[in-house]
């Protein structure tokens, strides 16, 4: 999905135009419109409001996923940030022995099982977001009207001994493996994994941090579509219902009720 197209799709769309041109329309005219045109009118509007605020809440049921996704991969960087300065330690220490060798693996070893923990049990609604198994194959859609909105949840953790998966993956059965060291010379190669680990942490963090905002911008939009459908409603609702529409005027709102997709909202026909 294309997250720019689609802002723009709501922006601009013809829908938003007409309903706009209709309520000048109505400023200047104290027009008037049979009532079954205007009861038609209305119900369109209110049920284009009711879709639109519906995609504003799925958009924000799409924050709250990104949220807890997020929360858990900083929460993860910080346990590899921690192991990162126990290996930094081990590496270019000048009095490297058996017992720091023993509290460093032990050390680590915590570390990396709450990393294990915090993948696990990062959830929402029950759905797990790091094991590749939310929505389908880790795509979550997020219905945005007619149209839908997918977000996407990595596998941080890949459980297979073919290797990584994916920029942002961890091999779960290479962990404890690759961050493992029997001295100086071994500390160096596990501390530059785990560095290569925290920079796929960073770039989760960033991604997560991106489909926040857009999921944001999308509630917003949506909700000020739903306004705009209001208030056309509204207009129509405190205008007079003596004698027939003008010609401009019923033609926009004939445009409005019989035009095929005029709702990029409600695809309705």
């Amino acid at each position: 999905m294309n997250y720019e197209a689609l802002l723009m799709g709501v922006l601009n769309s013809k829908l938003t135009k007409q309903v706009n041109q209709a309520a000048q329309s109505a400023d200047r005219e104290d027009r008037s419109m049979p009532n079954s045109t205007r009861r038609a009118f209305e119900s369109r509007m209110k049920g284009d409001a009711a879709v639109a605020r519906m995609a504003s809440q799925n958009m924000e049921d799409g924050k709250a996923m990104v949220n807890v996704a997020q929360t858990n991969a900083t929460a993860i960087k910080s346990q590899l940030q921690a192991i990162q300065e126990i290996l930094t330690d081990c590496a270019y220490t000048d009095s490297f022995s058996a017992n720091i060798l023993s509290s460093a693996g032990q050390s680590i070893g915590e570390h990396i099982d709450e990393i294990l923990r915090l993948a696990g049990e990062a959830s929402f609604n029950g759905m797990h977001l790091m094991d590749g198994s939310a929505g389908n194959n880790g795509t979550v859609e997020l219905q945005a009207g007619n149209s839908v909105r997918e977000q996407k949840f990595m596998n941080l953790l890949d459980g297979s001994l073919t290797g990584v998966l994916g920029s942002h993956s961890m091999n779960l059965n290479l962990l404890s493996q690759e961050l493992a060291f029997t001295d100086q010379t071994s500390a160096k190669a596990a501390l530059a994994n785990v560095e290569k680990y925290i920079e796929r942490m960073q770039g989760l963090e960033s991604q997560y941090s991106y489909d926040y905002k857009s999921l944001d911008n999308l509630s917003l939009l949506f909700e000020e579509q739903a306004d705009i459908y209001d208030q056309a409603r509204e207009r129509s609702s405190s205008s007079t219902s003596s004698g027939t529409a003008s010609t401009s005027s019923s033609s926009i709102l004939s445009e409005l009720l019989t035009s095929s997709g005029s709702s990029i909202l409600s695809g309705s026909t």
